[in-house]
């Protein structure tokens, strides 16, 4: 059994250099791959039983997998098959087996999203396109509170950390999810649940070290309440070294953090359940931005540590009256508060409410209906001396209202169904935003789903867009013989960024060993952000040249992505994903002079695969190999890079694990996405391994 899973590592390792050449020369590989394995290891004969759940060495076959139950689609539970949307579902056993240490690593194995490392604080997230440290176009939420910060419009993924360990499966919906999560769901909805405290009870251990990853450890106690409830406290402490600039020097990019937090669920009466959690968190980052000096007339390397630190509690109400009847109560506060190196700092306050219900009409309609209500306030003191912006006014108060309905209709025994639905949203900035759903799915057997779905979303402005007073630049006239300052202006009338999307997809779950699932997308942007110059004008004997927003551009991406499961052994598993993306800009005819639009230095790759093998060759030994290729960002001259990341675990007991995971092995380092926003200084993600141990009792 040793010796064939030696040899069949070898076979994987040859695999995977042709797989290399391959990409290089076509795009058109990955389709094809799932081809050759299905004749390289034939399905079993037609009277073969299927694998049962407790059968082999992985937690789940493909069929559970494919009816894997989701429920960030359309605040519902409802099994993937059966969504009419894409959907991709990070489950534990992906996470433990990646060798990942952070959320946006793991999310590099679904097909249509877009994660790119800036730095060792700083990531690019997004799907579908308009890729940048602030991608304004997804939403991300964990155990549906929402991380969308309205500053700039985006996420701040250093500080979205729990403990790996504790997440019980990420569900990353591709495309616009704004009839059910509202505004800012634009390009796809990414919701990070973690594991329900009745699964974490007894004491977990985690801690290992590395080459970047320096020092990190966490710890885990969990355990019931009474006959009515369960809770678990954690803790979690690491610290991540700098990187390297491209000249091979330090990026001045270390990291630390420390998080701690507590998760509880309760069961009242058969009918009534409840959670309550809440974090707490602090981090210091070292980071180099480009800045100005004193008297603005150069640019200067800032260096600052940028402290940041925050705390949430979420409590979640749920009262069954059957089991398609229930309504649902969601309250959460957070505050953050970060320092952006010496320009200054943000603090923000955000209270939410959310409440739905959900119920059968006619025995044919599954209605469901909700409200919600967020108030966000915040104070952005800039601090004069070496900065490039402030905020007018420094302080600010928003309201968002909004109101969902949605009807999912069944026919022809549920293998015909409809879902209409719609949001409407009320925002201080733009009004009242309306985003509508049509989706329908066919079943055309038990094993082959069709789904297609049309959709509009917004993305509202931001405190950027409607506040921001920024120095972008400085340029020299020849004219006057004087440097030009560039600096950004807020404008009140920017409007809300829009989005009208057509969506189709397959499933087919061929056998208990292959599946596979393909989507088909068309996206059509109007009204996206414009940069347009003003008229220059001397300020105290500096020349200032205006940039004002607009809402001048447009913007079409069309792409497919791809899935595919196989399993060639009941000790052996293989995923592949690919993405092709294919986006235009251009701006209206008419205001093109003296125009320029930011998203077309939001790039994102138009290829990427992700290849990875899970092999378990006995019960205690496993080895996980995770081959990566993106393609190149020609406007960001970053170059295209192959990676591969290899695992190995070994369970010496049942309680016991112990894993070494070296990862990007194919060169020394190299650099995957280039930041001209915020001004960061270019780094390069190194060769790193690092080792871990998780122990259970």
């Amino acid at each position: 059994m040793r010796l064939l899973g030696k040899l069949n590592f070898w076979l994987l390792a040859d695999i995977a250099a042709c797989f290399k050449a391959m990409i290089f020369e076509a795009g058109r590989f990955a389709p094809l791959s799932l081809v050759f394995f299905s004749c390289l290891f034939p399905n079993p004969a037609s009277g073969a039983s299927p694998v049962q759940p407790d059968e082999g060495l992985f937690s789940m076959s493909l069929e559970e997998l494919m009816n894997l139950e989701v429920t960030s689609a359309f605040k519902k539970p409802q099994s993937i098959k059966d969504t009419p949307a894409a959907v991709f579902v990070i489950t534990q056993e992906d996470i433990r087996r990646s060798g990942a240490s952070s959320i946006p690593e793991l999310l590099r194995m679904v097909p249509g999203v877009n994660v790119a490392k800036i730095d060792n604080g700083n990531w690019a997230v997004s799907i579908r396109g308009f890729n940048g440290i602030f991608s304004d176009k997804l939403l991300v939420l964990m155990d549906g509170r929402t991380l969308y910060d309205p500053l700039f419009s985006g996420v701040f993924w250093d500080v979205q950390d729990t403990m790996l360990e504790d997440i019980d499966r990420i569900e990353v919906i591709r495309g616009p999810g704004a009839s059910s999560w509202g505004t800012n769901a634009v390009n796809g909805v990414i919701n990070i649940i973690t594991k329900d405290a009745y699964a974490t009870r007894g004491v977990l251990l985690s801690g290992g070290g590395g080459s970047i990853e320096h020092g990190f450890g966490s710890g885990r106690l969990g355990s019931k309440v009474g006959d009515i409830g369960a809770v678990r406290f954690y803790a979690k402490a690491f610290e991540r070294g700098a990187q390297e600039k491209k000249d091979g020097g330090s990026a001045w990019d270390d990291r630390r953090m420390l998080r701690s937090g507590f998760h509880s669920n309760w069961h009242f009466a058969s009918n009534d359940s409840a959670a309550v959690q809440g974090d707490i968190y602090t981090e210091e980052v070292t980071s180099r931005v480009l800045g100005f000096n004193e008297s603005f007339s150069e640019r200067r390397i800032i260096e600052s540590d940028i402290p940041a630190s925050g705390g949430n509690i979420l409590v979640r109400w749920k009262h069954l009256f059957d089991k398609e009847n229930e309504l649902n109560f969601q309250f959460y506060y957070d505050h953050t508060d970060r320092k952006f190196t010496d320009m200054g700092r943000e603090s923000r306050d955000t209270l939410d409410f959310e409440f739905q219900h959900r119920f059968p009409l006619f025995g044919f309609n599954d209605i469901q209906w909700g409200c919600s209500y967020r108030h966000t306030w915040d104070d952005i003191p800039i601090k004069h001396g070496y900065n490039v912006g402030s905020f007018q006014p420094s302080s600010r108060k928003d309201d968002l209202f909004g109101f969902y309905g949605q009807d999912e209709m069944d026919f022809f025994q549920d293998r015909l169904r409809f879902l209409l639905g719609v949001r409407l949203d009320h925002n201080n900035y733009t009004g009242m935003e309306v985003e509508p759903t049509v989706r329908v799915i066919y079943s055309l057997n038990s094993r082959q789903d069709l789904w297609a779905a049309f959709s509009r979303a917004v993305r509202v402005p931001s405190r950027y867009n409607r506040d921001a007073i920024w120095l972008l630049g400085t340029e020299r006239d020849l004219t006057r013989q004087l440097p030009i300052e560039m600096a950004f202006k807020g404008d009140h009338d920017f409007r809300s960024e829009k989005l009208w999307a057509a969506e189709i997809g397959y499933r087919w779950t061929a056998c208990t060993r292959l599946a596979f699932d393909i989507t088909g997308f068309a996206n059509f942007y109007d009204d996206l952000f414009t940069a347009v110059a003003g008229e220059i004008f001397d300020h105290h004997g500096m020349f200032i040249q205006p940039i004002l927003p607009e809402n001048y551009g447009k913007a079409n991406n069309f792409g497919i992505e791809l899935t595919g499961n196989f399993n060639p052994l009941d000790w052996w598993r293989l995923e592949l994903s690919y993405s092709y993306l294919n986006t235009n800009y251009w701006i209206e005819s008419e205001h093109r002079a003296g125009s320029g639009l930011p998203a077309e230095y939001m790039e994102a790759p138009d290829h990427q695969v992700s290849f990875r093998s899970n092999m378990n060759f006995t019960e205690k030994l496993e080895l996980d190999v995770w081959l990566r290729y993106v393609s190149s960002l020609s406007k960001l001259d970053i170059p295209s890079y192959t990676g591969v990341d290899i695992r190995v675990g070994w369970h010496p007991l049942e309680s016991l694990e112990i894993s070494v995971a070296a990862k990007n092995l194919l060169d020394p380092r190299h650099p995957e996405y280039k930041d001209d926003f915020l001004q960061l200084i270019s780094t390069e993600i190194p060769r790193s391994v690092y080792a871990k141990a998780v122990w259970k009792f």
